[in-house]
């Protein structure tokens, strides 16, 4: 009898093992799932990640912005930006007295021309300054860029960077607005900011 006693102990030892084991394997899974850190690393600063993103947005609308008034110029004088992108490369060759194009179209092409060489390079120019504003050299640009075109994984987690962002200062201008209406401390405010927090949290669990 006592040796029964004995192996049913050693039984429940070892279940009792197992339902925990299982508990915390499920309690890791779900921390996984609702963790919004992604698990990969990649080669590349998170500050340098987001100035990127900055970078990238200001470049293009400096762009477009450029290339409207570019299709404006060129279009005032006649041609269409196909033909006079035509014309820039028979005139890179030497081919400009071919035939292929009459002389009206190369005379608006010699007016229109220098300005819109002028453009692209101030367009250069202000892509390089925002480049140092940001911090970043033309060659780590152009290296996220193509890694960041390539990789769905880093547009995931330039994402998520983009959110953490988001909620920091979010917070940091709600600590201000209670700091400066409600005379609290830094240090009373992080605690309201929180604690509405988890009260929503517990709120929405609740629902």
């Amino acid at each position: 009898m006592f040796a029964k006693i004995k192996n049913l102990k050693s039984w429940l030892i070892v279940l009792t093992a197992f339902i925990l084991l299982g508990m915390n394997l499920q309690a890791n899974s779900s921390l996984k799932v609702l963790s919004d850190e992604p698990e990969t690393e990649y080669k590349y600063e998170d500050e340098d990640l987001l100035n990127f993103v900055q970078a990238n947005r200001e470049i293009s609308e400096l762009r477009r912005d450029v290339n409207n008034d570019i299709s404006e110029i060129v279009e005032e004088a006649g041609l269409t930006m196909e033909r006079f992108n035509q014309i820039a490369r028979a005139s890179q060759i030497g081919a400009l007295d071919s035939g292929s194009f009459d002389n009206e179209e190369i005379a608006a092409f010699n007016e229109v021309g220098p300005m819109v060489n002028e453009l692209r390079q101030q367009m250069r120019s202000m892509s390089q300054a925002i480049l140092a504003e940001k911090e970043l050299s033309s060659e780590l640009y152009q290296e996220i860029l193509r890694d960041y075109r390539q990789d769905e994984e880093l547009q995931q987690y330039v994402r998520h960077l983009l959110r953490e962002k988001a909620r920091e200062e979010a917070f940091q201008k709600r600590k201000r607005e209670l700091m400066e209406e409600k005379g609290l401390t830094e240090e009373e405010a992080e605690e309201r900011i929180i604690r509405r927090s988890e009260a929503e949290k517990e709120e929405e669990e609740e629902n």
